[in-house]
């Protein structure tokens, strides 16, 4: 009987770890696309587009969060637990955000910048955490891309903007671009570990 809960309940914890990645990924290659998409300049109609696109992307990249969290939880300090802490509480209200955004309601732009900063913060620190771990079981090179995208991000979107489509708009949207590109490393590799991978099954006593 254990054998037996245990077996459906390892089941049910890869189904979910699959949709949780598979969410994340695709939220990342959306939000990808869309921040390139942005860069290039956008119609008043293109924008509207843009802002339903972000209004679905963003909360499917939350949704991505617990799948990174259960993978990677095993070496958590202090420091990686406030850094995941902050940029999941800060993501989470971004995609919120977004959402009433693009649902027409004003307050939700408002509050875009203040939770966005908080995300990239918490992904700032998140990233140097992972650097610092000999246990990561995802892709350097995901970390990498967390810990550059506000500082490596943001000015190269001032100066893109500026430079090129002469004025200073969507400065954000430099540090998003690097922050999905992250997403889309981490929850590649958990969804094809969680494919390619049989659930563990305890030898029954």
């Amino acid at each position: 009987m254990q054998y037996e809960q245990n077996r459906l309940s390892g089941m049910r914890e890869k189904r979910w770890l699959r949709i949780s990645a598979a969410a994340g990924l695709v939220g990342g290659v959306l939000l990808t696309l869309l921040g390139i998409a942005i860069h290039s300049g956008l119609s008043n109609a293109g924008w509207v587009i843009a802002n339903v696109l972000g209004a679905v992307a963003m909360p499917l990249l939350a949704v991505g969060l617990p799948a990174l969290y259960l993978s990677e939880r095993h070496w958590f300090g202090t420091p990686a637990k406030i850094g995941f802490g902050l940029m999941a509480v800060g993501w989470t209200a971004t995609a919120i955000t977004m959402v009433f955004f693009a649902a027409g309601f004003g307050l939700g732009g408002l509050l875009f910048l203040p939770a966005w900063l908080v995300a990239m913060v918490g992904a700032l620190v998140f990233g140097i955490s992972m650097l610092r771990s000999d246990s990561l079981t995802v892709p350097r090179l995901g970390a990498w891309l967390l810990v550059v995208a506000l500082p490596v991000g943001l000015p190269l979107s001032l100066a893109f903007t500026w430079y090129v489509l002469g004025l200073v708009d969507t400065p954000w949207n430099g540090p998003l671009v690097f922050y999905a590109l992250a997403w889309v490393v981490f929850c590649y590799s958990l969804w094809t570990r969680q494919t390619e991978t049989p659930v563990a099954e305890a030898v029954p006593q």
